[in-house]
């Protein structure tokens, strides 16, 4: 389902109630809420434009700036339209970039002509131009986009009418304070806290690799978990605790990290490696779900590892519910029970963010169809018995109608990054891939990201992904821009859950 029709133009329109003040502790880290009250109007499936208070219930006042990110509440486009006045919200006017986008623009061209087209626009706009849901600025290595642009100050988070949010991930226990520590620096960064799977080495027991080695036979090790050294998973776990706001990331798997390619082969080489990151992978997803956070996912040509690993959490939780309730869940009041489903949402974090997607049309595919399976687990159940006739066909029409009424629940995002998805794909063939991968998301779940190692490059990098997007999806650079913010926003609201 797309949610900004490619012809036409819909614009943001928030009143910003009240910014808020951090508090004046200088020996707390982390990062700052955006706002207390942020109204958003927004293009829901049908073109309506929607208004929603979607309150944090249940979260106690913050105690730390870090966990008051986000505030007490957050309007997101999803909801009941009956009572908008659509036509006072829309924006119709031709001079916000409503034409398909037909190359790609500059980082540097496709800003200016984001803040350019809001600058035009006839009505109050969300300072918020963009949502970047992926970066590492915090690490602060050489400056790539902004470096031949004049005055670099301008792309450091100082425009107060053109806000961009970003995610700071670190990659490492060696740089999770770096990552708390960067996000003090503006009330619009969020820290991601996790161990990124080229990085396993930080955490690997060296010592008993070794002794290992020397004591090596052909026979696989019975135990591959001794190779790790598990303190930093009760480190998390304890940062989860003290930071409400915080999110898990960057994790994830791949085949190409170099991890992989040297782990010793007489522990099993390549393999052994894999199932180190397998491990790895899943307990910080499990982490995730116990805490309610959402985790952003790094995977290059594993996507085989990444199905794999999913299914596993999903007949974990699965077979989790007694026999009981498993009898209840699939008898013919199916429909009417949420056990199942509640125990599948459950087993995994709030909402999955793809990281700079590398994966194909058909992953993009099969993973919306897995999702199906944990948010409509009745209709997997009915498939799985191959049931026929009218019964069959009632109960996935009654489904899909839930879906179009407004069923929110969206687990997985897919996000594009300019450096990654159009700088590292220089073949045709890649080329073609990620254009049809990009084409395959529905508009609700698309992300931009800026994938960069230094503040300077945070908005320049977020803007050069959000005009690949436009360029790969055919659509205005405005309309993706107003599409990729949302839909961070609903990623990152995603930590009221």
């Amino acid at each position: 389902m797309m949610l900004v029709p490619s012809l036409m133009t819909l614009t943001l329109f928030v009143s910003l109630q009240k910014l808020i003040q951090r508090p004046s502790a200088t020996n707390l880290i982390g990062c700052h809420r955006i706002l207390e009250s942020t109204p958003l109007f927004a293009s829901s499936t049908f073109g309506q434009l929607v208004s929603v208070d979607l309150e944090f219930s249940g979260m106690n006042e913050p105690s730390c700036p870090c966990c008051s990110f986000g505030g007490k509440s957050l309007f997101l486009p999803w909801g009941d339209t009956n009572d908008v006045d659509v036509e006072r919200v829309r924006i119709t006017d031709e001079t916000t970039l409503s034409s398909a986008a037909v190359d790609v623009l500059s980082p540097s061209e496709a800003w200016q002509a984001i803040i350019s087209a809001r600058a035009d626009a006839s009505q109050q706009q969300l300072p918020i131009a963009l949502v970047d849901t992926h970066g590492h600025p915090h690490l602060e290595r050489s400056v790539e986009y902004a470096i031949q642009e004049k005055g670099r100050e301008m792309y450091a988070y100082n425009d107060q009418t053109n806000i961009v949010v970003s995610i700071t991930c670190a990659v490492s226990p060696v740089d999770w304070n770096d990552a708390l520590d960067y996000s003090c620096r503006s009330q619009h960064i969020l820290p991601a806290l996790g161990i990124h799977p080229w990085y396993l080495s930080d955490i690997l027991m060296k010592d008993i690799v070794e002794s290992n080695i020397e004591e090596s036979t052909t026979d696989e090790p019975a135990n591959i978990e001794q190779y790790l050294n598990w303190d930093w998973l009760n480190e998390l776990e304890a940062k989860l605790s003290q930071h409400p706001n915080l999110i898990v990331g960057e994790i994830g798997l791949c085949k190409m990290a170099r991890f992989v390619r040297e782990f010793p082969k007489a522990l099993g080489g390549k393999a052994t490696a894999l199932q180190l990151q397998k491990i790895v992978f899943k307990k910080q997803m499990e982490l995730a779900a116990q805490w309610r956070r959402p985790v952003t996912v790094h995977c290059v040509n594993a996507h085989g590892l990444l199905m794999e690993t999913l299914e596993e959490i999903f007949n974990e939780a699965r077979e989790s519910c007694s026999k009981e309730e498993q009898v209840h869940s699939t008898s013919n009041n199916l429909l009417q029970n949420d056990g199942l489903k509640t125990t599948l949402r459950k087993a995994f974090p709030p909402a999955i963010a793809m990281h700079s997607f590398t994966g194909t049309a058909h992953h993009v595919q099969q993973i919306l169809d897995f999702e199906r399976s944990i948010l409509y687990p009745e209709l997997v159940e009915t498939e799985r018995k191959k049931q026929r006739g009218k019964k069959k066909q009632q109960k996935r029409q009654n489904a899909e109608e839930n879906e179009v009424k407004g069923d929110t629940d969206i687990l997985f995002y897919f996000g594009f990054s300019h450096s990654v998805n159009y700088i590292m794909c220089t073949s045709d063939k890649a080329k073609r891939k990620g254009i049809e991968a990009v084409q395959a998301i529905p508009s609700d779940r698309l992300l931009v990201e800026s994938d960069v190692h230094a503040t300077e490059d945070v908005i320049l990098g977020t803007a050069g992904a959000t005009s690949y997007a436009a360029h790969a999806r055919g659509e205005s650079l405005q309309d993706v821009a107003e599409t990729s913010t949302i839909n961070g926003l609903r990623f990152i609201s995603s930590l009221s859950s």
